[in-house]
């Protein structure tokens, strides 16, 4: 009809086989009309349909077993024992037609293995402990070498668990304490776009109830929606994190990266790590906007980053929130430069100083305070070799994320344009969940 092509189909049974003694289990007949080729129906009706998407149905105990022995994965004996202990620990509970629907805690468990180490709740392991089992016993590997190689695999895994223990422990607290309940809608999540949770009590931290991820954040600051702008690398909105007291820095950062750094070697190269006291930017600490050195990004290092830090091997960032009291922070130190008082704008170009390399800037002044010539407000320049710009900036120190690092330098350092993407590592590194999926 049209463009459209449209069929129908119909069943009819010819033979009844059992269904004539037990006629509750028969096919459903749906007749349609004997047609003959190149026959032109009428259309009498046309209707249009909407609907959702349906997820699939939990599986039932019998399709569980059928995935199991699949997956090569328990024995006859054994695996109606490990369906009834995932029954009576509260993982999953059987319903109508024998079907097995996992509770909270159970999908909470299998998020905070999947958070820490995918491979524990995946059929990888017990199907590789099952083919060397029956290795063993066909006489084809040493038992004893088995048994020391597997418990090699599990104390690397459980150590390597252990380290990570605060991601199932943040997982299970927002999943099952009140204060899930209690925290404010602030963002949206860049995974199922939805909004996430801000939950304020110490160590605050965002939840989204949909994903069931949790995501740290800075500490000892205030936290807002940074211009419903969102991250170019994982569609998360924006946060802007400020510290306390008219020093005190402020920064945009992406949830997702400031959890899950895309670049290799931020935290090792610039201390980020989750101990220690003031010199912590929170716990799970990773990459913030001002280490972020993606090069389209205009938060990034890379677009705010305007010269190397006078102090340290860091570089100073604009303050993206600090009109009308303008400054450029260093990412690394407690270094703070105070720029030009009261401009109506002052931003980053793309241009470089042809003699020192530093970024120029943009700055519109007002026009009661301007000091350009004639009552000119616009005025670009490097801080460094600009004399305008030079007489009209101070050096002080301010509040610090990190901790105070030695040596003093110029030069662009390790802070611009240090890090590799991932895969772009020089060697593999050793992998310290040890996974099975190799063997």
């Amino acid at each position: 009809m049209g463009a459209e092509f449209f069929h129908c189909v119909g069943q009819h049974v010819t033979v009844q086989g059992f269904t004539y003694i037990m006629p509750w289990l028969a096919i459903n007949e749906k007749k349609i009309p004997q047609f003959t080729k190149e026959e032109k129906i009428e259309v009498s009706k046309v209707e249009l349909h909407e609907g959702n998407t349906v997820p699939p149905e939990y599986l039932s105990e019998s399709e569980l077993i059928t995935l199991m022995e699949k997956n090569g994965i328990g024995t006859d004996a054994s695996i109606p024992v490990h369906i009834n202990n995932i029954c009576e620990r509260n993982y999953v509970q059987v319903q109508a037609g024998r079907k097995l629907a996992p509770t909270t805690l159970g999908i909470t468990l299998i998020r905070g293995y999947q958070c820490i180490d995918p491979d524990l709740c995946l059929p990888d392991i017990r199907s590789f402990i099952e083919q060397q089992i029956t290795l063993v016993a066909k006489g084809q590997a040493d038992h004893s070498g088995v048994v020391q190689h597997v418990l090699q695999q599990f104390r690397q895994k459980y150590s390597y668990f252990v380290k990570q223990i605060e991601n199932m422990d943040a997982l299970f607290e927002a999943q099952f304490s009140p204060l899930s309940n209690s925290g404010r809608v602030l963002s949206k999540c860049g995974k199922c776009l939805r909004y996430m949770k801000y939950i304020s009590m110490q160590p605050s931290r965002l939840y989204c109830s949909t994903c069931e991820d949790v995501y740290n954040l800075p500490q000892r600051g205030t936290l807002k929606l940074y211009k419903e702008l969102t991250c170019p690398l994982d569609n998360f909105e924006l946060l802007i994190f400020s510290m306390a007291g008219p020093e005190g820095k402020s920064f945009p950062l992406c949830p997702f990266c400031y959890n899950n750094p895309p670049f290799e070697g931020i935290d090792t190269l610039y201390g980020t790590t989750t101990t220690g006291s003031f010199g912590k930017l929170g716990k799970g600490a990773g990459m913030p906007c001002f280490l972020c050195p993606h090069p389209a990004c205009r938060h990034s290092m890379i677009a705010q980053g305007v010269c190397a830090c006078p102090e340290c091997n860091g570089t100073l960032v604009l303050d993206p929130v600090s009109a009308p009291k303008w400054r450029l922070y260093c990412n690394m130190c407690n270094c703070l430069v105070s720029l030009p008082q009261g401009a109506h704008r002052i931003a980053t170009t793309q241009e470089q100083c042809p003699e020192c390399g530093s970024k120029i800037i943009e700055i519109d002044f007002n026009k009661k305070t301007t000091p350009l010539d004639d009552g000119a407000t616009l005025h670009t320049g490097c801080i460094l070799c600009d004399e305008l710009l030079h007489s009209l900036i101070e050096v002080k120190h301010g509040k610090s994320f990190f901790k105070r690092l030695g040596g003093r330098g110029r030069g662009r350092g390790a802070g611009r344009g240090a890090f590799k993407g991932r895969g772009w590592g020089t060697g593999k590194g050793v992998d310290p969940k040890m996974s099975f999926r190799d063997f």
